[in-house]
């Protein structure tokens, strides 16, 4: 029996590899308002209370409306800065902006306990690469465990 690859499941074991554009193809603007707008949707609140999260945490005005053109692919023009995107992922609760950016750069994520995991599998990998050099040096000397 064959077996039929789910197109949502990600291989575990691919190398990640740089989205590179095609020219004309690196306007990512168009994206940008439809995660905006994916962001706001699966944000478990209004935009009244993103907009109102957002400008309490940044000091200044985040309006409504602000969200509504920055989720606009229609209004591509007005998307969001730059510099408001951690906090508008931080408000919704989301990783999406982070995720897709790292994505076209060819790498992926890792959050919370999952980076700590990463983290100590590759002091591992570290530990039994030195203790297999220590183990051949050991032999070269002629002290042979």
């Amino acid at each position: 029996m064959r077996r039929v690859k789910d197109p949502a499941t990600l291989d575990l074991f691919t190398v990640p590899q740089p989205v590179v554009p095609t020219p004309g193809g690196g306007n990512y603007a168009v994206q940008v308002s439809e995660l905006v707008g994916n962001v706001l949707k699966h944000a478990g609140m209004d935009r009244y209370e993103v907009a109102a999260q957002m400008s309490r945490l940044s000091g200044d005005d985040v309006s409504k409306h602000m969200l509504d053109a920055w989720s606009s692919p229609a209004r591509a023009d007005h998307n969001i800065p730059l510099y408001r995107v951690p906090l508008l992922e931080e408000v919704c609760h989301s990783h999406d902006f982070t995720d897709w950016m790292v994505h076209l750069r060819g790498g992926r994520v890792a959050y919370g306990r999952e980076a700590l995991d990463a983290q100590f599998g590759k002091l591992q990998r570290m530990r039994d690469k030195i203790q297999a050099d220590m183990r051949e040096l050991k032999k070269l000397m002629g002290e042979e465990e």
